[in-house]
């Protein structure tokens, strides 16, 4: 299916986005001030965009697949607007010039739609689909971002970042474009139509008293939302808080699945109810960084003392990144901004090849850290003594990541300790090259306070096999290995319950940088 995309455009026009450009008027005169079109332009001005291209393109299979979908469901349905626009952060006042841009000048595009069914009283534009890159901030951080191609005239030019798509009120709703954007990131080499998505959620279809059909435009069920990524093989973790006893929301909170799914790659969707039975969907794909906030130590010290056995990383999280159909992409969503008694749905999306959750990688890890330590060898590494106190006072972080085996031997060879030493690059190589070593892991970092926020730095990291489902016990079947200052620990056998481990010398002698996602 040929996206619209790339669509070669019929007629185009330049504007100079500085000022005395109006994007208000230009949205009020265009677009019928749409809101979600109007976000865009506030995004294009906040990285300083200084032209826009505007293009009407032809219909295109995906959108002529909507089209018939639509059609099929209201007769009197026509397409009455098609275009693209693009932001660029470079001037220039001539078509012809489009020739000489490149990638990296462009901030971001979208396909507007307009859909007109007078039997419902709809004229209405809407984004189908748009990309802008991510703000260039060190502390965003957003591991979900993907390579999009877009054709400009008859220019083809590449853009990094999170599919945004908004819903219409006749062949999609909230949860459509939540879905096909993570889908879009997950499986980027497949194109994904919402005719598909709706023949797979009408079999999945439960009927209610106040539903006695499936129309897409009333949105999709839970089961329905589970239909559609077990038909692409899409891993996840979800809790209906809905339909669950109350006690889940305390012992799984939504945020720790959002955190889980946006820091390793997947994404995470998050539903809450809004007045009148009605409810919104929107999607995850990011968060920001607050080397400074307050609450891990406040936790600790004054709340929940006791309590917990490590500090999860996510304690740091300011916000998270989110697109919202309503008003458009791109947003800072506080994580204690929700209400969790009004929150009544929450997905993690596994990475690709993962079997279990992020949530649980970090619960197993920190059981196997006990273990661990109290069997490893006595050191007479500073470094390694330091994370003794702090696990032994419960003050070590822990924070999961989600990677491939390649990935993770790059990473091994990159790090560097603070008198710049290097681990042996055998060691990087005997893991890339193993065939023992499965492709798909969790990498559980481990740092103490003061070390991971202000240095963004790991006193080593715990490793699991992601491909097998853990079982309840812990029985170390999916440990592959352990690194702390100056060693390696492997696991040797099982005797009576009680893990024994072989180590083995590593260069890396105190902290390293942790990996970065964006």
């Amino acid at each position: 299916m040929k996206s619209i995309r790339l669509a070669i455009s019929s007629q185009a026009k330049l504007w100079s986005l500085e000022r005395p450009f109006s994007s208000f008027d230009f949205v009020d005169s265009n677009f019928g001030g749409c809101d979600s079109i109007r976000r865009l332009f506030s995004l294009s001005r906040s990285l300083e965009g200084k032209t826009l291209l505007e293009e009407d393109l032809p219909n295109c299979s995906d959108v002529t697949t909507e089209n018939d979908e639509i059609t099929a469901i209201y007769p009197d349905y026509k397409i009455t607007g098609l275009k693209r626009l693009s932001f660029w952060s470079s001037r220039f006042s001539s078509l012809q010039r489009i020739k000489r841009r490149k990638s990296a000048e462009l901030l971001g595009y979208a396909i507007l739609k307009k859909d007109t069914v007078p039997s419902l009283n709809v004229n209405d534009w809407h984004v189908f689909e748009s990309v802008f890159i991510k703000y260039p901030h060190k502390h965003n951080c957003v591991s979900l971002a993907r390579l999009f191609r877009v054709c400009v005239r008859q220019e083809r030019f590449s853009i990094r970042g999170v599919k945004y798509c908004q819903q219409n009120g006749l062949n999609k709703s909230c949860a459509h474009v939540a879905l096909k954007s993570l889908c879009a990131s997950v499986i980027p080499s497949k194109e994904i139509s919402y005719k598909k998505i709706n023949q797979i959620a009408e079999k999945a279809f439960t009927p209610t008293s106040k539903q006695k059909k499936f129309l897409p435009r009333n949105g999709l069920q839970v089961n329905q939302i589970r239909a559609v990524l077990d038909n692409f093989n899409i891993g996840y973790m979800d809790i209906d808080y809905g339909s669950s006893p109350n006690i889940l929301r305390t012992i799984y909170p939504f945020q720790k699945l959002l955190y889980a799914g946006v820091e390793s790659g997947g994404g995470a969707l998050l539903a809450f109810s809004l007045q009148e039975d009605e409810g919104h969907i929107i999607p995850f794909f990011g968060h920001t960084f607050n080397k400074d906030t307050w609450i891990p130590d406040a936790e600790k010290a004054y709340f929940h003392v006791g309590e917990t056995r490590y500090i999860p990383s996510d304690s740091w999280v300011s916000n998270f990144i989110a697109h919202d159909d309503n008003f458009g992409s791109n947003f800072c969503v506080p994580p204690l901004y929700l209400n969790k008694e009004k929150v009544q749905y929450v997905l993690e999306v596994y990475r690709t090849g993962c079997k279990y959750s992020g949530v649980m990688a970090e619960a197993i890890a920190s059981l196997y850290l006990y273990s661990l330590l109290s069997s490893s060898k006595s050191s007479d590494n500073i470094w390694f003594k330091r994370l003794l106190r702090y696990v032994q006072s419960q003050q070590v972080i822990l924070r999961a990541i989600a990677l491939t085996k390649i990935e993770y031997a790059n990473h091994l060879q990159s790090l560097f300790d603070w008198k710049n030493r290097k681990e042996l690059k055998a060691v990087s190589e005997a893991l890339r090259n193993s065939p023992n070593f499965p492709e798909y892991l969790w990498m559980i970092e481990v740092s103490v306070p003061d070390l991971f926020p202000a240095n963004k730095r790991k006193v080593g990291e715990i490793v699991l096999n992601a491909t097998d489902k853990p079982s309840a016990s812990i029985d170390f079947k999916t440990f592959l290995l352990a690194r702390f200052p100056g060693k390696y620990m492997l696991l040797n056998q099982i005797k009576q319950n009680k893990p024994s481990f072989v180590e083995l010398p590593s260069s890396l002698q105190s902290h390293t940088p942790i990996y970065m996602c964006n």
